[in-house]
């Protein structure tokens, strides 16, 4: 942050940990524009208010929340653009995003709460060039090939999608503002976001991928595509839970149910339900999460029964994913009780059976969550063979939240490390992942 005043303003700043707890307690409650300006830069926040800092009072009544303009469409681009632009900087230099602090509580809450209201449209301008059918035919099947190599291989770098979505935005620029194509072409920067923020999270980069999660909710909300909006906002929440902050997640979830009440498909609604449930799990809210459960799978029975009218952006909710959605979720559960952890197993078990062969990701995360689950049974040699099951396949993501995830097994199998084939399997995984 210092380093960011110097180079911006040419004047040194003192900046330090006693400086930051003053912050943190509120004994500073509106630091100087300075360092104001450099807190929103170095954390991604959209305005002041984003970071808890109090507007000073004002006798000209009411306003309109100033987290509102980060939703309106020219605000959104240009705040996207800037985002690709330090994305796509030297490692050396796009430091600050990528370490950028996680918003939390009622600093996440403003950021999201413009979901609510409807988008503003971009202003008029002057000369502006429109989107060709083939170019956004172009960006979409983009979208589609990376979501589908990304599933198979793992093997996409950030920086190709990154650069996409950089592209595109600075076309966005030009297009006129109101548009059926120009409407589209948000869409598509929406879904390219949203790749964008899941590889991020994949990297552990939790800054750079929750400026991305948000900004491809505030480019689908732009589109008038609140569905999408939403999908973004339930990536968001699982984010949070990956956190360990299931309160936020919570309230990410929740916002996005109240603001699609109306319009959600019941796939979509499903989706959310599920985002809601694992909220409840985290918490050890046994009889909340065994409602949500229950939404979750009446409102994808009601979707299957009616055709599918969801968006395309919540198509991989398969009966697959929401077995193992849930098993995970029951596993999560156990965690305060362990009598839930046979649910874990039925309900992942089935997700196994059902899995597409080309879901060869999911199916890893599937092995190794049911093994995790056959730990709290005190079944070890079960999850050692489930791990083994699950090694061959999982090499191109070890880097990611597969890695992850396997660190977990390692670490809570340490408990049965006596045991000849838990102790085999643990040294296996160290090997991959240099543990």
């Amino acid at each position: 942050m210092t380093r960011w005043l110097w180079e911006t303003t040419q004047t040194r700043y003192p900046f330090d940990a006693h400086y930051m707890a003053k912050l943190e307690r509120g004994v500073v409650r509106r630091p100087s524009a300075a360092y104001r300006a450099a807190l929103r830069h170095v954390l991604g926040a959209s305005d002041d208010a984003a970071l808890g800092f109090a507007a000073p009072a004002s006798s000209s009544g009411p306003a309109v929340p100033s987290s509102f303009s980060a939703w309106q469409a020219d605000v959104v681009v240009d705040r996207a653009v800037t985002a690709t632009e330090q994305d796509l900087m030297p490692t050396s230099r796009r430091s600050l995003l990528a370490t950028a602090a996680v918003l939390a509580g009622s600093a996440l809450a403003a950021e999201l709460t413009p979901f609510l209201w409807p988008a503003a449209g971009a202003a008029p301008r002057r000369t502006s060039t429109a989107f060709t059918v083939a170019e956004l035919t172009s960006a979409e099947e983009f979208v589609q090939f990376v979501r589908r190599w990304r599933s198979a291989s793992g093997s996409v770098a950030r920086s190709t999608a990154v650069a996409q979505l950089d592209s595109h935005l600075r076309r966005l620029k030009e297009a006129p503002s109101g548009t059926a194509e120009t409407r589209r072409a948000f869409r598509v920067g929406a879904e390219l976001a949203d790749i964008v923020a899941t590889m991020a999270w994949d990297e552990a980069a939790h800054g750079a991928a929750q400026r991305y999660f948000k900004l491809a909710a505030q480019l689908a909300h732009v589109a008038g595509d609140d569905a999408l909006a939403a999908v973004a906002l339930a990536s968001l929440a699982r984010q949070c839970f990956d956190l360990d902050r299931p309160a936020d997640g919570l309230e990410v979830v929740q916002l996005a149910q109240y603001a699609t009440r109306r319009t959600a498909s019941p796939r979509l609604r499903a989706v959310l339900a599920t985002r809601e449930a694992w909220a409840h799990a985290q918490l050890g809210d046994a009889p909340a999460f065994r409602r949500s459960v229950r939404l979750a799978e009446d409102y994808f029975s009601e979707e299957l029964r009616d055709g599918d009218a969801a968006t395309p952006s919540v198509r991989s909710l398969d009966e697959a994913e929401l077995m193992g959605v849930i098993g995970a979720r029951y596993r999560d559960l156990s965690r305060h009780d362990a009598r839930h952890a046979a649910q874990a197993h039925v309900y992942i078990g089935r997700a196994i059976a059902l899995r597409d062969p080309d879901r060869v990701r999911n199916r890893v995360f599937d092995l190794v969550g049911l093994a995790r689950a056959h730990l709290i049974t005190r079944e070890p040699e079960r999850a050692a063979e489930l791990i083994g099951m699950a090694l061959p396949d999982a090499a191109p993501w070890t880097s990611g939240r597969v890695g992850i995830k396997l660190r977990d097994f390692h670490r809570e199998a340490g408990a049965f490390a006596t045991v000849p084939a838990v102790r085999d399997i643990r040294e296996v995984v160290a090997a991959k992942l240099a543990v």
